[in-house]
């Protein structure tokens, strides 16, 4: 689904909007473990995954920690960074070859001052990726691996496929050995 699709199956997006977000927009395409950008960059962009699939990482004692997936028809940014003009804490990796949309920030927040519609993007945007990041909190702290492991395959039917063990290991905070006894648990 294109970036104008998504928005559209939410909201009425008129011409003019269509065309605001067409010529500030640029589609780049990633190949299967490319940096989108790397922790302590400075960021300017809200980025649509349109086809592919990412996850979020950071470093801490030198290892790479996965912090969160994201999928096709999902927006992703370092909020800090964009909103703050503050490093960012989180590197963006494709895990997959991915197509995704980088939206420049700037010019939706000058349009933002006089555009309803602009508004309510933000809003749902940002809303949806704090319920996320609220949910997996609720979960790490009281669900067990087993149940974070089934919960997220639920949420993201292709992560076997596009993400390493590693990965999924690090995101529930569970070593591979133990994740090797999850999966077998099935």
């Amino acid at each position: 689904m294109t970036l104008i699709e998504h928005f559209k199956n939410l909201y009425h997006i008129d011409e003019e909007l269509e065309f605001f977000f067409e010529s500030i927009s640029e589609t780049k395409e990633y190949g299967k473990g490319d940096l989108i950008f790397e922790p302590n960059s400075y960021l300017k962009h809200i980025y649509f995954i349109e086809s592919g699939f990412t996850r979020v990482y950071y470093y801490k004692n030198k290892k790479d920690i996965t912090h969160y997936f994201y999928g096709e028809n999902t927006f992703s940014t370092g909020i800090e960074s964009v909103f703050y003009q503050k490093p960012t804490l989180f590197g963006f990796q494709a895990l997959a070859p991915s197509k995704i949309i980088q939206i420049p920030f700037a010019p939706i927040r000058e349009l933002a001052n006089k555009n309803i519609t602009i508004n309510h993007i933000i809003e749902k945007i940002l809303l949806d990726n704090l319920i996320s990041f609220s949910k997996r909190f609720y979960n790490s702290q009281f669900e067990t691996a087993h149940e974070r492991y089934a919960s997220l395959l639920t949420e993201n039917p292709t992560l076997l496929q596009n993400a390493s063990l590693g990965h999924i290991a690090s995101y529930l905070g569970v070593s591979q050995q133990t994740l090797s006894v999850i999966r077998g648990m099935k």
